[in-house]
């Protein structure tokens, strides 16, 4: 991906991280990326096509935070990739929303749910790989669906991360739960509460 494709999809999080995707203007994401409008027509065509895009954008930088989990048994691996989507900063926060809000629009602009469909079942299948290593490896127990284990808790982070953001629940307090859940699970005992 050239760097200022890169750059106006960084911008377009920012935007959407901002003021939603229904709030979501061409000249916005443009300005905030310091480049003609035109050019994010050339890159992306239209408004639809650059929502998709900074979807696929957000979702590979999710991606790659669940790739920095590589060392550690494959229980650690999973709860720290899980984990991870809760945390402080700020590139989290906007992918979160991002995810959020593109998950709340393809409910009204049915183009978006096969794009959705295909991220959210990439980022399960990420987690249930590191579950089914954790099996291999012992660290989970071996009788764990690890497919749909990886989706249930993908979903549960989908639905406390809505409540981080919306101010329903501390950002604490769904990683408190969200460690409960997995221990139960995984059949572990949950990770310290202050990570």
């Amino acid at each position: 991906m050239s760097d200022r494709r890169s750059a106006i999809l960084d911008a377009a999080i920012r935007v959407i991280a901002r003021r939603g995707v229904r709030g979501l203007r061409v000249e916005q994401v443009a300005s905030e990326a310091k480049v003609a409008v035109s050019l994010l027509y050339y890159y992306f065509d239209n408004r639809n096509g650059l929502v998709r895009a900074t979807l696929e954008h957000a979702n590979e930088r999710a991606a790659t935070t669940v790739r920095t989990a590589e060392r550690g048994t494959g229980r650690e691996k999973a709860e720290s990739s899980l984990l991870a989507e809760l945390d402080d900063a700020d590139h989290v926060r906007d992918t979160s929303v991002v995810w959020g809000e593109v998950l709340a629009s393809a409910v009204f602009e049915p183009e978006l749910r096969a794009q959705l469909r295909a991220a959210s079942e990439t980022w399960s299948d990420l987690v249930a790989e590191a579950i089914a290593e954790g099996i291999a490896d012992g660290s989970i127990r071996g009788d764990v669906d690890a497919k749909a284990c990886a989706e249930r808790l993908t979903a549960l982070v989908d639905g406390l991360s809505a409540r981080w953001l919306a101010g329903v629940a501390t950002r604490e307090r769904a990683r408190e739960l969200l460690a409960a859940a997995i221990a139960r699970e995984l059949n572990a005992e949950p990770a310290a509460q202050a990570r």
